[in-house]
């Protein structure tokens, strides 16, 4: 009887049918709240054979940095204080919610040690997004501030896998286009916005709203809090897609990866913008869903 036991226990770890060993998992936040205790809650139903554990910047220690074999950061400033400890300890990290700016101060002094998730919405997604949402699209103007570091070869081959063309302006002034500027976008279908913190942003996106609105052009992007302000619509991540990732990221790792793109996302639309726009538009679970479709065709 042992031996049969034995067998057939045996048996099911060849087949996988008894559950991995769990790893704990630190989530280091800067203090507790009730919107830490919410997303410990919501990432410890996603985690079925792991151990969550919380633990604050008062709490962080040698101890904690031997007992965790994950670590998962939320904020620079738990980031900042995870890479000061860590030392030699070879435990991965996932930073999630940091700025561009703080990343890359951050990998000057820890060029290697973390990964960050990022939410941004990739340009594949956004054109595969407007090619869902205006199929018939072909010149697509893309304006950026002086400052902003953007390889735009690279979006240019990307675009053409879409069949879209794409017109590039530097802005020294969003709130004062020039010439150039102007003529691009007479001449381009739709604007497609970039993550541009420095021409986006909540003092510069209620003029540029208005002058493609007075033009009979959409801005789709660059991120969800834009389609509220008023663009068309946007590809994005939000908490339950991050959740998501982070899972993902637990149980599969990313070795060696310094970025990770969120490969879950959804669509937000703007619809009452559309229809001033004469943009016909499904609802945001299947345009999302055609969304995919299109990116795993390519």
């Amino acid at each position: 009887m042992r031996n049969l036991l034995r067998a057939t226990l045996f048996s099911f770890y060849l087949l996988g049918a008894l559950p991995a060993w769990s790893v704990t998992v630190g989530l280091l936040v800067d203090a507790q709240s009730k919107q830490i205790s919410t997303f410990q809650q919501q990432l410890e139903t996603l985690l079925t054979n792991d151990q969550l554990l919380l633990v604050t910047l008062d709490q962080l220690d040698a101890s904690k940095l031997k007992d965790v074999q994950k670590w998962v950061t939320l904020g620079p400033n738990a980031l900042t204080a995870l890479m000061a400890q860590k030392g030699t300890n070879q435990a991965p990290v996932l930073s999630l919610f940091l700025s561009k700016a703080k990343q890359e101060v951050l990998r000057k002094q820890y060029p290697v040690g973390f990964t960050v998730l990022t939410n941004a919405p990739t340009i594949e997604r956004q054109l595969a997004l407007v090619k869902t949402m205006v199929p018939n699209a072909n010149h697509i103007g893309v304006y950026r501030s002086t400052t902003y570091k953007i390889d735009e070869k690279s979006y240019d081959e990307i675009a053409a896998t879409y069949g879209l063309k794409l017109h590039w302006a530097k802005l020294k002034d969003p709130l004062d286009w020039d010439r150039n500027a102007l003529k691009i976008l007479n001449n381009v279908d739709l604007v497609l916005g970039i993550d541009d913190d420095a021409l986006y942003n909540t003092t510069t996106i209620r003029s540029i709203l208005m002058r493609l609105y007075r033009s009979g052009k959409a801005l789709i992007g660059p991120d969800k809090g834009y389609v509220r302000a008023g663009a068309v619509a946007s590809v994005y991540s939000g908490i339950r897609e991050t959740l998501k990732a982070v899972a993902n990221w637990i149980h599969n790792g990313t070795a060696g990866k310094q970025t990770l793109n969120n490969p879950y996302f959804n669509v937000s639309v703007n619809a009452q913008v559309a229809r001033s726009l004469n943009i016909v538009v499904d609802d945001e679970a299947s345009l999302a869903k055609q969304v995919k479709e299109r990116l795993n065709e390519k």
